[in-house]
């Protein structure tokens, strides 16, 4: 059962982390009738995703059958053991998260100006320090590249998030797992205890 309290509707927030992370899992059906699941890197731009690789492959005999798939992304930070809200039973060990699940209908990209559009928003994060000659369709040096390379763009028709940091839990039963966490300082313990703090019920 999905907790209406973990629920992200803010769409601004979805794209915020969209933008933070690099890579995610595609899914959809292949050509051989069984699910797909392609791990991949991806780009946000545009109010769509996109992907790039090669013009073969059963991503693209999947997606050329049937066109829908759905995107994830997702990110763990923090084991939160069960003994730090109750010294017995096993239950409440758990993991806090955020992801972002996309579905769409992919198609693939044959505008080279918007191809370099979107491997442009690819390599700036994940080179963000540059180092390259800048991505242009006009550009005699990236005219063949960009007519070789596949570039799919998934068009968003449905965006939801989940964000769990504890926001089923009591005051009293939260203040526990902050302390714990506090305490271990893990990386990554930081952050989830931020994530606990901004994303509590606020109280009259």
């Amino acid at each position: 059962m999905r907790r209406k309290e973990f629920e992200v509707a803010d769409d601004e927030v979805c794209e915020a982390f969209l933008n933070e992370r690099d890579d995610g899992v595609l899914t959809f059906s292949g050509s051989d009738g069984w699910p797909k699941a392609v791990p991949l890197n991806y780009a946000y731009a545009g109010g769509n995703v996109y992907f790039h690789g090669s013009k073969k492959g059963e991503k693209m005999s999947g997606l050329a059958e049937d066109d829908r798939a759905e995107f994830v992304v997702y990110e763990a930070h923090a084991f939160i053991p069960s003994y730090y809200s109750d010294p017995l039973m096993a239950c409440p060990a758990t993991l806090y998260f955020r992801s972002v699940r996309i579905r769409g209908r992919v198609e693939q990209v044959e505008d080279a100006g918007e191809k370099a559009i979107a491997l442009a928003a690819l390599m700036a994060k994940l080179q963000p320090e540059g180092g390259h000659l800048p991505i242009d369709a006009g550009h005699p040096k990236y005219a063949a590249q960009l007519k070789g390379v596949a570039v799919l763009r998934l068009g968003i028709e449905e965006m939801t998030g989940k964000f769990k940091f504890g926001q089923n839990l009591s005051e009293s039963k939260r203040g526990e797992v902050i302390n714990g966490l506090e305490n271990r300082g893990r990386q990554g313990d930081p952050q989830t205890v931020s994530f606990m703090k901004a994303l509590a019920p606020k109280r009259d």
